[in-house]
């Protein structure tokens, strides 16, 4: 692997703190629209879902990258499967709640407004599982006991 590639999955730890922030809240954002929804909060949306989406893939990137190279214990291979996929399927449907949510800001049906707002909870979701299984991989498997 090349230097610059070894570099690149070195930022992980960096990058990975943006989507996780963004996604989460665009999902706390669209719970709100629940009770009052308004232009300020569409565009605050669009802009939480592309940040959001864009940086998903830069973190999803850059951790392929990192396990590359990382010498990774076999114990650890089905957690580190499961958290590159989860890392993936959350980019996925962030850049497509990001389009759902540009596409349809103004005068979506309630089928279009139900889709935006499953496809923005999933990738919120996704992003908890993925970050779940990525601390798993650093912190050990009992992480969250005290």
């Amino acid at each position: 692997m090349s230097l610059n590639a070894e570099f690149l999955g070195r930022l992980h730890p960096l990058l990975l703190h943006f989507p996780i922030a963004l996604l989460w809240v665009a999902g706390v954002v669209e719970i709100l629209r629940l009770k009052k929804d308004s232009l300020f909060l569409s565009r605050c949306m669009i802009a939480l879902m592309a940040i959001g989406a864009i940086s998903a893939l830069l973190a999803s990137g850059s951790g392929w990258l990192l396990a590359a190279h990382e010498n990774i214990r076999k114990d650890e291979l089905e957690t580190l499967f499961l958290h590159r996929w989860l890392g993936v399927a959350t980019t996925v449907v962030g850049f497509a709640g990001w389009f759902a949510a540009a596409r349809w800001r103004e005068s979506a049906t309630r089928g279009q407004v139900w889709t935006r707002r499953l496809l923005i909870w999933i990738s919120t979701g996704l992003l908890t599982a993925a970050a779940h299984y990525g601390a798993t991989i650093v912190w050990g498997s009992d992480w969250l006991t005290p």
